[in-house]
């Protein structure tokens, strides 16, 4: 008898503890996108938040009113900028679901990276497995509160979109915080983020009138921006930009254009690639060695050519393998031009020779801007599609 009053007595207990630190859920608000913005005149930086409106997300009931609620105020650091914000809201700001944050153009320009991040990696209550973007050309409340056509929270429309353009053209990829953030601490490899931009802004862009209208505005990924010790420096655009997923064995698929006459061109979609990277040091200067391999189909042709003959199919391999040699060249000229190896080349000579990485670390980009590159490609052609013969033309 004794023992089971024991027992009841923790159970209780147990069921006490568990409780301690329940909220009500109409008493919080649920932040589910972030923006750091940087005020140069006063010398503090912007916080945004964006808050769901409970009320427009109900579906049963019917939807009231906007689904995001956004909030802005400044302060001297991140922190007390998001403390100020209280002074806006009634509710205690839940931020575990926080699915996106938007770092301000300016920001990333003037002020280094390395101590932005640092609240939110410090901070146990906010995630840094998060899509991290910069606003490009823009400020960060008109690219964060944007109201899509197609989706009900801006920060889902554009996690979707950086999900989807990774996916099928290759010139971005999906770049999370703890990944700016490892790239950041690295002495071999310096990071990129995507950039995104507001385009056909209106009057109308962050009001329900904007589903109203055939042409609404909406935010476009456009670009990856180049990050040297914590600034930004530059951007990569088009082609030169799938570059970095080349290297990096993280491009799921993309296309390359062939020219096949004067005005003319042909699309080759790659399906698969892989890349194999050397590195060694000699005479002081690095030399890297890219071994490229592609599977490739054609899927559009606007010449008259006859795929049913082993020398065109072999024609059609060369010219997509100097497409794809061209794109990484570009690129990795382009991050040279920067000084900013962005491709982790330093990290893989450390795995390669750690002795000799050591002599370079502490000037890393300055020896990439020397590297001499050498790029084989290898690409084949295992499908033309479902005709072998173009349209007479």
């Amino acid at each position: 008898m004794k023992r089971k009053f024991i027992i009841l007595i923790l159970i209780t207990s147990l069921l006490l503890v568990s409780c301690s630190n329940y909220k009500e859920l109409n008493s919080v608000s649920i932040v589910v996108a972030m923006g750091v913005d940087y005020l140069p005149k006063d010398n503090q930086y912007n916080m945004i938040l964006q808050i769901i409106n409970p009320s427009a997300i109900a579906t049963q009931t019917g939807s009231i009113g906007t689904p995001i609620i956004s909030l802005q105020d400044k302060g001297r650091t991140i922190s007390e900028a998001a403390r100020n914000i209280t002074r806006s809201v009634s509710r205690s700001n839940i931020y575990s679901h926080v699915a996106l944050v938007v770092i301000g153009e300016k920001l990333a320009k003037e002020k280094t990276l390395n101590y932005i991040f640092d609240v939110f990696e410090r901070d146990s209550k906010i995630r840094v497995n998060i899509p991290v973007i910069i606003a490009r050309d823009d400020s960060v409340y008109k690219v964060l509160n944007n109201l899509p056509a197609l989706d009900k929270l801006p920060a889902k429309s554009i996690v979707g979109k950086i999900k989807n353009t990774s996916s099928l053209l290759g010139e971005n990829q999906e770049i999370q915080m703890r990944q700016v953030i490892s790239a950041l601490s690295s002495s071999g490899r310096e990071p990129v983020i995507n950039g995104a931009t507001l385009e056909d802004e209106s009057d109308t862009s962050e009001t329900l009138d904007n589903f109203s209208k055939v042409k609404s505005s909406y935010n476009m990924i456009n670009g990856l921006g180049v990050i040297k010790k914590g600034r930004l420096v530059g951007w990569l655009d088009g082609p030169p930009a799938k570059s970095v997923q080349m290297i990096d064995n993280v491009i799921k698929e993309t296309n390359v254009q062939i020219k096949c006459s004067k005005n003319e061109f042909d699309s080759m979609e790659i399906t698969r690639m892989k890349t194999a990277t050397k590195i060694k040091m000699k005479g002081g200067i690095p030399i890297i060695h890219l071994n490229v391999k592609a599977i490739a189909i054609i899927d559009e042709v606007l010449c008259n050519d006859n795929f049913d003959q082993a020398k065109t199919l072999k024609k059609y391999e060369v010219l997509s393998e100097n497409a794809v040699k061209q794109t990484i060249e570009k690129g990795i000229k382009e991050a040279q031009g920067y000084g900013a190896d962005i491709f982790g080349f330093g990290e893989k000579l450390h795995l390669a020779n750690p002795k000799s990485f050591k002599k370079y670390e502490k000037n890393w980009n300055d020896e990439f801007k020397k590297a001499k590159v050498k790029i084989d490609v290898d690409v084949q052609i295992n499908n033309v599609g479902m005709r072998k013969k173009a349209y007479p033309f």
